[in-house]
Formats: C-alpha cells, sequence, structure tokens
C-alpha cells in the first residue's frame, strides 16, 4: 500500500537542528511540496517554512530538480521510482505551535516540520523517530497521539502513523524525560506527561484534571465516538503559558510554579489558571477539532482561512474552562465570583467594548488579534473574553425560561457535527428550541460594537452586577480600595529608570491631556515619579484636580496638564443576591 514516510533525526541539540528525511513514491511526473504557513486553532501566519535551513531531493538515479516556488512550495520533477527529500529545520521557538530542542526536551509539531506531498495527502502518512545520539538524551522518552505501529514499544523511539497528512499535523510529539500518569474516562485512557523535574503533586494534578475532564464530557452527553485515547501534553518551563488543542491531544506550557505544591491542598490563582488552561483545551476535543466552521472543513494551510465564528469556538470554551473547575468542587463560588469579575472588567474597562463586534473580531483575528498593538485597548475585542461573556448572557437569558447552555451546546454538536456550523448556526438552534426572540437578540450582541446587557441578565443566575471606576491597571474587579487613587488612564511600564506610556486609552484623563504611547513620564507636579511612586503620590491629590506633567516624547522634553477626572473604564462587581439561583447554576440544576 502507497504511503508518506518521514524519519525525524535531531542532529545537533546545542545548535537546535533537525534533519528530516521524507520518502514517496510518485503518482505523477511533478508534485509539489508544501510546508504549512499557519497550525489549525492559532490563526496567524507564521511562515514554518522560513526555519528551513537545507533542502534538496534524490532518487536511484540521482539528484532530483527541485524549484521553489514560493515562500513555503517546491515543485519536484520526478521519474518513475521513489523519491527521497532531505531537509534540515532549525527549531527554538519556545512556544506550542512550532518546534523546540535542547538538552531537557524536544517539542515537535509535525505542522511545521512535515512537507506535504501534493496529491497523496490522503494516504497513509508513517513517522519513524530516532532517539537523538547525544548523551543528554540518554533517558529520553516519546509522548505523542500518534498511533504507535507493531515493533514500537510505549512511550518509544520508533515508528508511529496517521491516516493522512491532516491528522499528522494534528499529533504534537514531546520528546525528553518526563512523569506520567493515566486515568480512564468512560473507559477511553487519558495521559497527564509532565515534563522536568518538579517539585508537584502529580497524584492531585491527576485526580483533579479528572474531575474537570468528567465535567466536560457531562455537556455534551459523551466522549466523541471516535476517540480511543487522549494525551495532556504539559511542557514546563521556566517561564511560559499557553496551549493548542488537537484531535486526540493538546500541547500545553506552563512554569513550574504552576503546578500544585505537595501537602497543599488549596488551588491557589496560579494552579487555578493552569487547571483552567487544561479545561479550556479538553473542552475543544469536542468544540473546534470536531464540530467546527464549515469553512474549517478543510483547513488551507497556504494562506488565511477566514471565519466569523471564534467567538463561539474560543468564546464558549472560555466560558466553560472556569466553569468546570467550580462544577468539579475544585473551586469556590466566591472564587468563581472573582474569575468572573475579572473577565467582565477585561472587556469592559476598555474602549474596544464599543468600538468592535465580536464577528468583526473572529474574522480580523488573523491581523489585529493576533497582531496586538498599542492601540489594541482601543479597537481590538476579545472574542475569548467577551465570547465568553455572550455564553454567560444567553446562560442567563436560557436559565430564566427553564433552559440552559448546555442543552443550546448539545443541539448544535449533534445537528452541525458532520457538516460545520454556517455563521447562523447558533440563531438556528435557538430558534428550533423555542427562543426566537433570543436568537434575535444574540445576533444583535454578535454584530453591533456595544457592552452586553449583563447587569439585566445576571439576576437570572442569582447575580447583582454593579460598576466602579477603575483605578489603577491591575484593577479588574472586587471591592475598591480604600485609598482613592485616580487613573491616569494609561498602562504603564519601568523602562530603563522611566515610566513609559505603553497604551493609552480612548478619552482617558492620559488621552485628554495629549499624552501618547512611548511617552516617558518624569515628573507630576514638579515632583519626580516612578512605577512605585506614581500611586502613592496620585492618592494625595483629590478627583478633578490639574496638575503639570513633564515627560520625554523621543528626545524631547515636553510638558502638558494632566486632569485627574473619575476613569470611565468600568470594573466589576458582583454579589450573590439570590443564593438558591446561584447555587443551582453552578450545580447544573434547573430552576423549578
Amino acid at each position: 500500500m502507497k504511503s508518506v514516510k518521514y524519519q525525524f533525526d535531531i542532529t545537533d541539540v546545542s545548535a537546535h537542528l533537525i534533519s528530516v528525511t521524507l520518502s514517496f513514491t510518485p503518482s505523477s511526473p511533478v508534485h509539489e511540496l508544501m510546508l504549512p504557513a499557519w497550525i489549525p486553532g492559532s490563526y496567524m501566519i507564521r511562515d514554518f517554512a522560513r526555519n528551513i535551513v537545507a533542502i534538496n531531493a534524490c532518487d536511484k538515479s540521482g539528484t532530483l530538480e527541485l524549484q521553489q516556488l514560493d515562500k513555503q512550495r517546491w515543485q519536484i520533477q520526478c521519474n518513475n521510482s521513489p523519491v527521497t527529500v532531505s531537509y534540515q529545520l532549525y527549531a527554538y521557538d519556545l512556544s506550542v505551535r512550532a518546534a523546540y530542542i535542547d538538552d531537557e526536551v524536544a517539542v515537535l509539531n509535525p505542522a511545521c516540520l512535515c512537507l506535504s506531498v501534493s496529491m497523496q495527502e490522503t494516504l497513509p502518512h508513517y513517522v519513524i523517530i530516532s532517539r537523538p545520539q547525544s548523551r543528554v538524551t540518554n533517558d529520553w522518552r516519546v509522548a505523542t497521539g500518534l498511533t504507535r505501529s507493531q515493533g514500537t514499544d510505549f512511550l518509544s523511539f520508533g515508528e508511529y502513523s496517521a491516516t493522512n497528512y491532516q491528522m499528522l499535523i494534528d499529533c504534537p510529539i514531546l520528546l525528553g524525560k518526563f512523569a506520567l500518569t493515566e486515568f480512564v474516562i468512560n473507559g477511553i485512557s487519558h495521559y497527564l506527561v509532565v515534563t522536568g523535574d518538579n517539585l508537584t503533586d502529580l497524584s492531585r494534578f491527576t485526580d483533579d484534571l479528572t474531575r474537570i475532564c468528567q465535567q466536560q464530557v457531562k455537556v455534551f452527553g459523551s466522549l466523541p465516538t471516535d476517540l480511543t485515547c487522549y494525551w495532556f501534553l504539559l511542557w514546563v518551563t521556566e517561564d511560559g503559558y499557553g496551549g493548542l488543542e488537537h484531535l486526540n491531544s493538546t500541547l500545553l506550557l506552563c512554569n513550574r510554579f504552576d503546578l500544585p505544591a505537595p501537602e497543599h491542598t488549596q488551588v491557589d490563582e496560579n494552579y487555578q489558571n493552569l487547571l483552567a488552561l487544561c479545561s479550556h483545551e479538553y473542552f475543544h476535543t469536542w468544540w473546534v477539532k470536531r464540530l467546527k466552521p464549515v469553512a474549517f472543513q478543510q483547513y488551507q494551510l497556504v494562506a488565511e482561512q477566514y471565519t466569523r465564528q471564534l467567538w463561539l469556538y474560543e468564546g464558549f470554551t472560555s466560558y466553560y474552562d472556569d466553569l468546570a473547575l467550580v462544577r468539579a468542587g475544585l473551586i469556590d463560588g466566591k472564587t468563581y465570583i472573582k474569575t468572573l469579575e475579572k473577565t467582565i472588567s477585561k472587556v469592559m474597562r476598555n474602549p474596544s467594548d464599543n468600538q468592535q463586534s465580536l464577528t468583526d473580531s473572529s474574522f480580523t483575528a488573523w491581523t489585529k488579534f493576533y497582531k496586538q498593538d498599542e492601540n489594541a485597548v482601543n479597537a481590538v475585542v476579545s472574542y475569548y473574553a467577551k465570547g465568553a461573556l455572550l455564553a454567560l448572557c444567553l446562560d442567563a437569558s436560557l436559565r430564566s425560561c427553564n433552559s440552559s447552555l448546555d442543552d443550546v451546546v448539545r443541539q448544535l454538536w449533534q445537528r452541525y457535527l458532520v457538516s460545520g456550523t454556517p455563521d447562523n448556526a447558533l440563531h438556528n438552534v435557538l430558534t428550533e428550541l423555542g427562543f426566537a426572540e433570543l436568537a434575535t437578540q444574540t445576533d444583535n450582541w454578535l454584530t453591533q460594537a456595544a457592552s452586553l446587557p449583563l447587569a439585566e441578565l445576571l439576576p437570572a443566575l442569582g447575580l447583582t452586577l454593579t460598576l466602579r471606576p477603575m483605578q489603577h491597571s491591575d484593577d479588574f474587579g472586587g471591592e475598591a480600595g480604600a485609598e482613592n487613587i485616580p487613573f491616569i488612564g494609561a498602562q504603564t511600564k519601568q523602562l530603563n529608570g522611566l515610566l513609559q506610556l505603553t497604551q493609552v486609552y480612548l478619552g482617558g484623563n492620559a488621552h485628554q491631556a495629549g499624552l501618547m504611547s512611548g511617552d516617558q513620564l518624569l515628573a507630576l507636579d514638579n515632583r519626580k515619579i516612578s512605577a512605585t511612586s506614581l500611586p502613592q503620590l496620585l492618592k494625595r491629590y483629590p478627583a478633578g484636580c490639574t496638575l503639570t506633567v513633564h515627560f520625554y516624547r523621543k528626545d524631547r522634553l515636553l510638558q502638558s496638564q494632566l486632569t485627574l477626572n473619575t476613569a470611565a473604564q468600568q470594573v466589576a462587581m458582583l454579589t450573590v443576591a439570590e443564593q438558591q439561583l446561584y447555587d443551582s447554576w453552578l450545580q447544573q440544576v434547573l430552576p423549578g
């Protein structure tokens, strides 16, 4: 049977180099080889082919002509004999999207390593993963969702396979020294892989993850029928955070202090964030890896592929990730309220909340959300955060009618799994379930650049929302501090001993004073300021007063008048008004 084969050889750990050998039997005199420009789930052009440092091709008769057509495609002239393409790549991208090699770990995404062969993408694809010839890799093992071939032992170097090219590039590979635990849900083995030597309670982590996965299964009613195993591939670093979903696995990045400390029973903020990340990526097992927009039914990885539905797939997933933690009993209701306050404040305190719609945010993710600049707070809405708030609004509206968002999610899953979701999928399902008015209202929430009516809807969940002015750049909710500190209307960072403005909020105090992103603040009211002294100084002035601010703009020394008006940005405070409604929501019990 015809197939496409690759061999991975890490040739130089210190130089972060990997050699790939591609073998195939031509089915045409001419084939095109292509390396994806992006990886599904991360909507930004990555240009992975830029990491190829050398490439050549041959068959039994000798060297074959290999013509580069553009930044990521090559054309190869073939004879009637098997072809071997050899190429070397630089792998030092510390992210979950590409490839990284050092003396501790190798993280290999086939999407950035494996050239596709035109007209052969549907054939079986095999990968031989060779053990690196280096002393530092003697105790390395292999973890991946790819299928082991006969003769390859569990976690061993050897041959692995995928049914086609799309499946191949959807299975990251992790090499290194790691700990592994297994848990079973509905008869399906789930593996937790944690790299490195860490002072952590792996048993507790496994138990907590099991409870989270069980909650996500409850939303859909069952695991996907084609799922035979699932891998949590956790890459632990000094400083990192992120995750990317795959069909039967997720590649996660965290720092070692996100892991639970031994003998500590409380879920601190770092561990909560890690659990929420795992929860988020696991929800994607159903929600975008199987059910997906019509446009993503066949990925076209040579260029951008647009959809207006990222609010549905990332926003709803963001809603359910933390919700699963409280439903699993890992965090309490008070902690969850703080999490909600943070999400609401992140969205509502930015001017962009009234500048960009959720559908537009989804469509322009390639050039705006994934390429944010200093004006992002004014122009770019997060389809993750605001999409989660849309889900919250829908859940509140549905529960007031003795239904829930879970019902809608299951209906979307069942109806559109095969065909993919059109842009009006949510509207259709809401209408079919008898919520035509809510369907129309949801369309408005999606297409209009306006704040969501959270204050009006949250009482259905037993919550009361009030808003207050923002006091400082890290103010994300809860009761205001005892000290009244006016917010200057800009984000700042310390740079070379000076306080630099990194983002200026439209309509805020800094904007009204004519300050710009990049300005370096020197003094306020003739007093030197720094990141630590500025809030101390601000709290000594009453709201409404006007002060002289001195600053550098590039190489010019300037001054302006800064009026300390009450901040227009809004910060959320949530209180439980009806405990029974609140508890029934979190416990997935419909109101009577």
